[in-house]
């Protein structure tokens, strides 16, 4: 035992032990931040990326501030997104609060940052700034903040998003009902080891309330477009039943009553390509013509062929007349144009090393612009090279590579046809043009819908399509 005169002589040493320990944290903090912002003035994209896992390690009070600081000027998307995934990797509680003060505080690109990052976080230390999120002025944080509610699985959440199914913006009123669509979806416990994936749970009884059926059957009255999508399968998730666009089907099972087969037969169909439904009013279709577009498909000639030229709710393709990956895909692509209401723009990308359009604006369907269509498609010539992530940026930015200008004016669909790798242009890795592309047209709210034709790269067309609420086809055969 240590005697107290002795204790008195050495309280001196242990106090000043105590204090170098911090004062040697701050000092290699400090060392940590200078060698990030000396890394972030490198013109190589990658290494600015890099700075962000390097500084990960020093998860301290002042860091996630550089992070934010640093991301809102960044310009390439693959960067920010990386910043993104480091920050919501920070869990010190001083991290955790400067987050959520750039989320109640900040402005631009900053917010959307800190929001995009604790939507990743677990923990209630961040809860009151996303609830807080859901009634800003912003749309694009509107949009965000449902998305992020619902990923978090916050059930207080339901009264905002359930307001935000009124809002003027088609893409908050999208975001709603995807946040209901994920609470109302929560994810499947671990599996043990060595055992079976467990049943995904069902709908949490908090979301069983007959407000929000009735709030999503209003927002699919009242809506136009790609959002009507979004409200039928929160919708068909909630009730286990699948009526489609049918207002009238849904009113009855609101109700409690069968759907009979006349109100069955309002049912309205949309246009459909590769089986999957296109309700956007602004549509891009972005499409692979690199030398494998000539290459015989795999479906041969029976069952699997009809499977594949299936047109859920009209006449299916002709089959036999499709030889090459490239016929099969420009079937789909011809018929879904046909199949497309009066009031929808579109517009066609075709590409390979370089990026082309069909028209030189987004034009509506009609015999003149389907005659155009078919003749530019027949006369395209296969072409090495495969610029995935710039056709995908292109078609983001048709109506300008601003966001404000894209938010009002660009594409709410896309669909994205591949039978390749990714080979050339700014980002080549295709995980990068995954995270890359799914980030830009997350904040946009832009549904990408991916088809993979033979081989291509399967994870980054289904990353595309589940971070923005897309479907995802696979043809390898």
């Amino acid at each position: 035992m240590i005697r107290p005169a002795l204790a008195l002589l050495l309280l001196p040493l242990a106090l000043g032990l105590g204090a170098a320990a911090p004062a040697r944290a701050e000092a290699e903090a400090a060392e940590a931040l200078k060698a990030f912002q000396a890394a972030l003035r490198s013109a190589e994209w990658k290494e600015r990326r890099d700075a962000y896992y390097q500084l990960s390690g020093t998860d301290a009070a002042g860091v996630a501030q550089a992070m934010l600081e640093a991301l809102a000027s960044e310009p390439n998307p693959a960067v920010v997104l990386g910043g993104i995934g480091t920050l919501a990797g920070l869990r010190s509680s001083a991290a955790q609060d400067e987050l959520a003060m750039a989320l109640a505080r900040g402005r631009g690109v900053r917010r959307l940052v800190a929001l995009l990052a604790l939507e990743r976080q677990d923990g209630s230390r961040t809860t009151p700034a996303l609830l807080e999120a859901l009634g800003d002025k912003s749309p694009e944080v509107l949009a965000q903040a449902a998305l992020a509610a619902g990923r978090r699985g916050l059930a207080e959440a339901v009264p905002a998003l359930l307001g935000l199914l009124r809002h003027r913006d088609w893409q908050v009123r999208v975001a709603a009902s995807r946040g209901l669509l994920r609470l109302a979806s929560p994810p499947p416990p671990p599996a043990a080891p060595g055992k079976p994936p467990p049943p995904a749970p069902g709908v949490p009884e908090f979301m069983q309330a007959p407000a929000i059926r009735a709030a999503l059957l209003e927002a699919l009255e009242q809506g136009r477009g790609r959002e009507r999508t979004d409200h039928v399968l929160a919708l068909e998730r909630l009730t286990g039943e699948g009526h489609g666009d049918n207002p009238a089907a849904w009113a009855l099972v609101l109700a409690g009553k069968p759907v009979d087969p006349r109100t069955a037969a309002q049912r309205t169909w949309p246009a459909h390509a590769f089986g999957i439904p296109l309700a956007g009013r602004r549509l891009a279709f972005v499409l692979d013509n690199s030398l494998r577009s000539g290459d015989p498909h795999r479906f041969g000639t029976g069952a699997r062929m009809e499977e594949v030229c299936a047109v859920p709710g009209g006449t299916p393709l002709f089959g036999s007349r499709l030889r090459t990956v490239g016929q099969f895909a420009h079937a789909h692509l011809e018929r879904a144009v046909k199949d497309l209401p009066g009031e929808t723009r579109f517009n066609v990308l075709t590409f390979n090393e370089k990026v082309s359009a069909v028209f030189e604006r987004p034009v509506a369907s009609n015999p003149g612009t389907r005659k155009t269509l078919a003749e530019t498609l027949a006369g395209l010539k296969v072409d090495n090279g495969i610029a995935s992530y710039d056709a995908l940026t292109q078609a983001l930015d048709l109506a300008g590579s601003k966001d404000s200008v894209a938010w009002a004016k660009g594409p709410d669909e896309i669909l994205f046809v591949t039978c390749n790798m990714p080979t050339m242009g700014e980002i080549v890795e295709a995980d990068v043009v995954a995270a890359a592309i799914a980030l830009k047209a997350r904040l946009r709210m832009v549904t990408i819908h991916t088809v993979g034709i033979t081989e291509h790269p399967y994870d980054m067309l289904a990353t595309i399509a589940r971070e923005t609420g897309g479907v995802y086809r696979n043809y390898y055969e």
